[in-house]
């Protein structure tokens, strides 16, 4: 083999060689390739079982909405229904509130119109009644200056009770004109000295009364209201309490007044005979009384006056007792800010 033949010899020899070195570096890029495509497709599989989860937790959820969405039409249903039942017993409300408004006027008016005549029917009663009363007393006080010494011991007696029932019958007379008057007469509203006022009647009840009392009297603070009305009050309620005293050792009448929102609470308080709270309610009563004549004189109405009095001023009468210890009967009246609010 000569030269020539060995050179091309070697030079394919180093092609093959190279050749294989290409070969062997492909097949490494190859083997690279492979491996980043098998840990790409582990990935895709990673992912695609990632997708799977998710779409199962989509479509869990899309069916959870689904039943969200029914419970939701299901509750909108039942509040339109409630709604409407609601609306239904509003309207059926409103309308029962009209018609017992519409009831309550009616009665009311007819109420005006019973107390009007009632009203004008007691003073007229009590008005004409008045005359027969005033011949019983003008005979009886014949009888009593031409033939008092006539009489045997039971004419006396029979006389006596003539006497003393026409004198009832007329104290019962004008205590009901005086309540009758009541509802027509006007309230004329005024700052009253309550101090001033409660002397002028003390002094005129120790005039009438032998009893005299000892009493307790705290500062009084001036109220709103018709000065002779509420006279009458103080008038009514301190005679009562000196009344039902008069079988105690000692009469002791406290009288005081304290303020409670924007009314005067005054208050009249014995110790006196008292009476069971059991019959409250027939306490401020026309004609009602809760002691017997023989026991304690009177007509029943006093109580009844003070009630009337008080509400015309827009204020409340109560009392609280202890039978046998005292009562405290307590009126309010509404205070002078008040008025001027």
């Amino acid at each position: 083999m000569n030269n020539k033949e060995n050179d091309e010899l070697f030079l394919a020899n180093k092609e093959i060689a190279l050749q294989n070195l290409q070969r062997e570096k492909r097949a490494a890029e190859l083997l690279i390739a492979n491996k980043e495509l098998a840990f790409q497709n582990k990935e895709k599989e990673t992912r695609a079982q990632e997708l799977i989860i998710a779409n199962k937790e989509l479509a869990f959820q899309n069916k959870e909405k689904e039943k969200r969405a029914e419970e939701l039409i299901i509750a909108n249903r039942e509040l339109k229904s409630a709604e409407d039942d609601i609306r239904k017993l509003n309207d059926e409300l409103e309308r029962k509130v009209k018609e017992r408004t519409s009831q309550l006027e009616i009665a009311n008016k007819e109420l005006e119109v019973v107390n009007k005549e009632l009203e004008s029917f007691s003073y007229s009663v009590s008005h004409d009644l008045r005359a027969p009363i005033r011949a019983i007393h003008g005979y009886t006080n014949i009888l009593a200056e031409d033939y008092i010494d006539n009489f045997d011991a039971e004419g006396l007696k029979v006389f006596q009770a003539i006497t003393r029932n026409s004198k009832k019958m007329g104290e019962l007379i004008d205590d009901l004109l005086a309540f009758s008057k009541l509802g027509r007469k006007q309230v004329s509203f005024s700052a009253i000295d309550m101090n001033e006022l409660l002397k002028i009647v003390q002094d005129e009840i120790t005039e009438e009364d032998e009893n005299v009392p000892n009493y307790v009297v705290n500062i009084l603070p001036p109220a709103m209201g018709d000065k002779s009305l509420i006279k009458q009050v103080w008038i009514n309620l301190i005679s009562n309490a000196i009344k039902y005293s008069r079988h105690k050792p000692e009469t002791i009448v406290e009288i005081g007044a304290y303020q409670k929102n924007d009314m005067i609470v005054y208050f009249v308080k014995d110790k006196g005979a008292g009476f069971d709270m059991q019959y409250y309610d027939k306490l401020f009563g026309v004609f009602q009384r809760l002691h017997s004549q023989e026991e304690f004189e009177g007509t029943g109405i006093g109580l009844a006056i003070v009630q009337k009095i008080v509400q015309r001023h827009n204020g409340l009468a109560w009392a609280e007792s202890e039978l046998d210890h005292g009562s405290c009967f307590y009126f309010s009246l509404p205070s002078i800010e008040q008025t001027l609010i």
